[in-house]
C-alpha cells in the first residue's frame, strides 16, 4: 500500500474509532498498527468509510465490519456434534428448534449509510447478494425502516450462485434467500427463535424449514427428520434452544451431505487440507451408524461414484495440459454488479475466465469458470512422473 493511501486509511479508521464505544475498548494506536499489518482492511465502494477484520483480533472476531456509528460482529462459528444421543443433551438442556441447514453461502444484510448491503462471513461486500436481494426480500427496506439496528442473516443457495457448487435439491434454477437469524447490533445478540420467526412472517422473509420445539430427552422425532433429509438429499439441521438459558446452538449434518461434499471437492484436492476429506468420511460413517441407515452395496456404490466418477475425465483433461476448473452460472440485475463481482474475485486472487454473457428476460446471464492452479499442479505433477516421498 502506498504511504499516502495508508495515511488516508488511518485517518478514516480514527474517524470510525471515535464514533464506536465498542472499538474504544482497545487502544487507537493498536488498532492503527493492526491496519498497517493487514489485520484490518479498508472496504472499497461504500458511502461511508468502513473496515473489516481479516482475522480474530483482541476479542473482535474475523469478519467484523465497522463504520462510523456501526459495529457488526463477525458471524460466529457453530460447533458440530457427531452423535445426537450424546451431543444433544450435552449442549441442550431444554426445548429447541431444528432449522434446516441449507447448503449455500452465508451473508449478513444490513443498512449502512442508507444503503442495504450484503456482507460475507469474512466481511466482504458480496456484489451478487447485494444485487439480488430485492428479488427475494422486497420488504427488506420496510424492515430496516422499523428496525435499523437489526441485521438479517441469510443463506444464499441455488444452482446459479457464484461461490458454491452444492445447493438444496428442491431449488431447480436461480437462487433463493433463506433467512435464518436476526442480529440486534445494539446488544450484539441474536433474537430468540419465536421472535425472529414472527418477524419473518410479518415481512414475508423465506426461511429454512423449521421443526419444533423438540425435546433433548426424546430424539426420535429429530432422527426421523434427519432420515427424511437424507432421503431427500438435504444437508442437515441447526439446533437452536428456545432460550439461551437452555443451552447453545449446535449443528448436525446428514451422511448424504458429506458424500456430496466429497464429490465436489475431490477433483480440487490440491487446493484443500487433507483433513477436509478425513473429517467428512468420519462424519459420514458415524451418521450412517447412528441413524441405522446401514452399510450396503448401494451405499458403497454411492460413495465410490462420488469420489471417482469424474476422475477419468479430469485426468484426461490434465494429461492434455488443460487446467482444473469449475463452471458457474449466475444472473444479475445490473451490469455494474457483475463488474463488482469480478473485482471481488481479483481481490480474493481467484482466476476467472468468462465463457458467456448475455441479457435475457431482464437479467444479465453469465457463465464463467474458476481456474484452480494448485489443484492443476497437484494432479499434473503426478502425471508427469514426479516422485513423492511418503
Amino acid at each position: 500500500m502506498l504511504e499516502k493511501e495508508l495515511v488516508r486509511q488511518k485517518e478514516l479508521l480514527e474517524e470510525v474509532y471515535r464514533s464506536s464505544p465498542r472499538l474504544q475498548k482497545v487502544a487507537l494506536k493498536d488498532l492503527l498498527e493492526a491496519l498497517e499489518q493487514g489485520k484490518i482492511l479498508y472496504i472499497e465502494g461504500l458511502s461511508l468509510p468502513a473496515f473489516r477484520f481479516k482475522r480474530d483480533w483482541r476479542g473482535i472476531p474475523a469478519g467484523t465490519v465497522v463504520a462510523p456509528g456501526f459495529y457488526m460482529p463477525g458471524f460466529p462459528h457453530i460447533p458440530r456434534v457427531f452423535v445426537l444421543r450424546t451431543g444433544v443433551p450435552r449442549y441442550l438442556r431444554g426445548p429447541f428448534y431444528a432449522e434446516e441447514k441449507i447448503e449455500g453461502y452465508n451473508v449478513r444484510l444490513a443498512r449502512l449509510g442508507g444503503e442495504i448491503k450484503a456482507f460475507t462471513r469474512r466481511g466482504f461486500v458480496c456484489p451478487f447478494a447485494t444485487d439480488r436481494w430485492p428479488d427475494f426480500l422486497p420488504r427488506l427496506p420496510d424492515f430496516f425502516d422499523k428496525f435499523p439496528q437489526y441485521v438479517v442473516c441469510c443463506e444464499v443457495a441455488g444452482p446459479e450462485n457464484p461461490f458454491v457448487s452444492e445447493w438444496p435439491p428442491y431449488i431447480k434454477e436461480d437462487v433463493g434467500f433463506f433467512c435464518f437469524d436476526i442480529l440486534d447490533l445494539a446488544s450484539e445478540r441474536f433474537l430468540p427463535p419465536e421472535e425472529k420467526y414472527a418477524l419473518f412472517e410479518e415481512f414475508g422473509f423465506q426461511s429454512p424449514e423449521i421443526n419444533g420445539p423438540l425435546s433433548p430427552k426424546k430424539l426420535e422425532p429429530l432422527k426421523e427428520i434427519l432420515r427424511r433429509y437424507e432421503a431427500e438429499g438435504r444437508e442437515g439441521v441447526v439446533l437452536k434452544p428456545v432460550s439461551p438459558r437452555f443451552g447453545r446452538v449446535i449443528k448436525y449434518v446428514t451422511a448424504i451431505s458429506n458424500v456430496s461434499d466429497l464429490k465436489v471437492a475431490f477433483p480440487y484436492i490440491g487446493e484443500l487440507d487433507p483433513s477436509y476429506v478425513v473429517h467428512r468420511l468420519v462424519r459420514m460413517v458415524i451418521t450412517r451408524w447412528e441413524l441405522e441407515e446401514g452399510f450396503d452395496e448401494d451405499f458403497y456404490r454411492q460413495v465410490g461414484e462420488a469420489l471417482f466418477a469424474e476422475m477419468p475425465a479430469l485426468l484426461d483433461r490434465i494429461s492434455r495440459g488443460l487446467p482444473v476448473e469449475e463452471v458457474f452460472r449466475v444472473r444479475l440485475r445490473r451490469e455494474e454488479s457483475f463488474e463488482a463481482l469480478l473485482s471481488h474475485f481479483r481481490l480474493a486472487q481467484v482466476r476467472i475466465e468468462i465463457r458467456q454473457k448475455e441479457w435475457r428476460s431482464g437479467y444479465l446471464h453469465v457463465e464463467f469458470a474458476k481456474i484452480y492452479p494448485k489443484a492443476t499442479s497437484f494432479w499434473a505433477s503426478k502425471l508427469q512422473g514426479l516422485a513423492q516421498i511418503d
